[in-house]
């Protein structure tokens, strides 16, 4: 329903709404309470009131009679050069195009320099808008240094849809302090670790005692992508060793994946992924399972699309009652269908909108331990999709009985991107309130010296950041790994030696962010700070082993009281 303000109806004029900030804090400069004229925002090829619908505050912009994709809404912003600013704003639409399911939502900007004249780079895109429900849009951009004047400008490529608009924001990016890095070091230690309490009850002995901590696994997981056939090939032995060595947690790469599966229609290949997947979950590594669908034309079985659209939801019910099953009780993870942001081929086939959340749900059915992700990419690495990303981990977290369990992040690095940047673009996702996994990263750059200190800057930001659960890398090897450039080690598959970044990620993951750790028990008793996992423990008297046990460090810390009576005098 249409709720519109009496009052003046304006076509081609000025909006008057006052953008400000206070200290760097976020301040709502488009609530459209008034349609007074003045400064700040214009519009072009349609026709505004006031509505009585709004996100915040009492109305919002209605929007209507577009003449083109470009009619709408923008404005001019005063910016600064070399910044980094951010727009975000709530859209309604309140139709779509006849015989649609969505409707695409961008907002470009206009960016004149000295040098390079006008530019029209794209901010943000929701591809599949749904009507009748307010969304984010907005994006994040840096000025140039020669930047003369900024734009900002909402479309929509359906000319006949109608939208609301309310509770705009212009703002810099919070920049980080100057010690973010050693900042990050007092949030690890609160975040990842607690106390462990050991006690030895013995009146008399006591001396001469020590305890020795070795952390077996890491409560937060480091993990990477690995070839299928590789892992389990005994000519690749330096492959898998390097893997071991430096992982708790793997994923694969292709070969859990319909269209690798599932070449001819009706013969699955099921043997690559289990040899697989059954060689690591005997090293004791855990494994997130990647995908059952991805909706992008070109990602799926070639089969498929000689398939009646009628018949195509019967071949996503077969491959879930086999997949699913398949890996019960193996996987801890399941990526439901990867990179919906940007493919909705299934959607369109069955003209169901919220099929994918159908699948969360039909996924749950069949395991009802395994945990269920969403999976994107240009969400942290760029700027186009965060937005689109929180509007989707919202509707799948409200809407009842979609079993969702956290957030997919990829983080493709193909660039540097400022950490302000990356942190700011995570804060827009850890607003869903889910956690998030980094499931895809790589850095990209053949000066591995470079790589290794941002890689370790990108880590130092994700593992402080209290919403990131883990860490997965896309590979590793410069032998197999999709961006040769973003290779972590070198060398022979029987003799794979880590590069300066490989080293640097070790360090972290295996010396500086774990604790391994030998303490006198002169007292009797001793606390030691560490990283939560799983734990040994052993008790020397006089340097010989006079008890030992493991143990699990969880949240809120460890107590262990030690009774260990004829054995102190021994």
């Amino acid at each position: 329903m249409i709720h519109r303000a009496v009052g003046t109806v304006y076509t081609n004029c000025v909006l008057f709404l006052l953008i400000w900030s206070v200290n760097g804090l976020e301040e709502i400069f488009g609530d459209f309470e008034t349609l007074t004229s003045g400064q700040g925002w214009y519009y072009k090829g349609c026709t505004v009131d006031l509505n009585t619908d709004s996100f915040t505050g009492h109305h919002s912009l209605h929007v209507i009679n577009r003449q083109a994709a470009w009619g709408g809404i923008y404005f001019d912003v005063s910016v600064k050069p070399t910044t980094n600013y951010y727009f975000r704003a709530r859209i309604k639409l309140l139709n779509l195009s006849p015989g649609k399911l969505t409707s695409n939502v961008q907002v470009t900007t206009l960016v004149n320099s000295t040098e390079h004249g006008s530019q029209h780079p794209k901010l943000g895109e929701v591809r599949f808008m749904q009507p009748n429900v307010w969304q984010e849009i907005g994006g994040d951009f840096t000025t140039p240094s020669d930047v003369t004047g900024v734009s900002v400008y909402v479309q929509l490529h359906d000319i006949d849809v109608n939208y609301l608009l309310d509770s705009a924001v212009f703002n810099e990016v919070p920049a980080l302090s100057s010690t973010w890095r050693q900042d990050s070091d007092i949030l690890i230690d609160k975040l990842r670790k607690d106390d462990i309490q050991i006690r030895v009850q013995e009146e008399s002995g006591s001396s001469n005692l020590t305890v020795e901590l070795q952390q077996l696994k890491s409560e937060f997981a480091f993990g990477s992508a690995v070839n299928a056939e590789y892992i389990v090939n005994p000519n690749y032995k330096g492959y898998q060793d390097f893997f071991y060595d430096t992982f708790e947690w793997g994923v694969l790469e292709n070969k859990l994946k319909w269209k690798q599966m599932e070449w001819s229609h009706g013969h699955v290949n099921h043997d690559v992924a289990s040899n697989a997947i059954n060689a690591m979950v005997e090293k004791g590594t855990k494994l997130r399972a990647h995908n059952i669908f991805w909706g992008i034309e070109k990602n799926i079985p070639k089969w498929q699309s000689s398939i009646p659209d009628d018949q195509i939801k019967g071949t996503l019910v077969d491959r879930l009652n086999d997949i699913v099953p398949f890996t019960k009780r193996k996987v801890e993870h399941w990526d439901v269908n990867n990179e919906n942001l940007h493919g909705n081929y299934y959607e369109e086939k069955t003209g169901d909108v919220n099929l994918t959340m159908w699948m969360f749900r039909e996924t749950r059915k069949l395991d009802p331990n395994v945990k269920l992700f969403l999976n994107d990419f240009a969400v942290v690495n760029e700027r186009y999709f965060g937005e689109a990303y929180y509007n989707q981990g919202m509707m799948f977290k409200t809407t009842p009985d979609v079993p969702i369990y956290g957030i997919g992040v990829q983080s493709h690095l193909k660039t540097h991107v400022d950490p302000e940047v990356l942190k700011f673009r995570l804060d827009r996702l850890a607003r869903i309130g889910l956690p998030i996994w980094i499931t895809e990263l790589d850095i990209s750059n053949y000066d591995v010296n470079a790589k290794a200190d941002y890689l370790e800057d990108v880590l130092r930001l994700y593992f402080s950041y209290p919403s990131i659960d883990g860490i997965m890398f896309w590979g590793f090897w410069s032998g197999r790994i999709s961006k040769p450039a973003a290779a972590l080690a070198d060398g022979s598959p029987n003799n794979v030696k880590a590069n300066p970044a490989g080293e640097r990620l070790r360090k972290l993951i295996k010396q500086d962010w774990r604790t391994n750790e030998s303490k006198s028990l002169s007292s009797g008793s001793t606390t030691i700070r560490a990283f939560r996992g799983d734990y040994s423990l052993k008790l020397l008297k006089n340097g010989h082993i006079i008890h030992s046990e493991n143990f699990t460090l969880s949240k809120g810390g460890r107590y262990l009281d030690l009774h260990l009576a004829g054995k102190l005098n021994s």
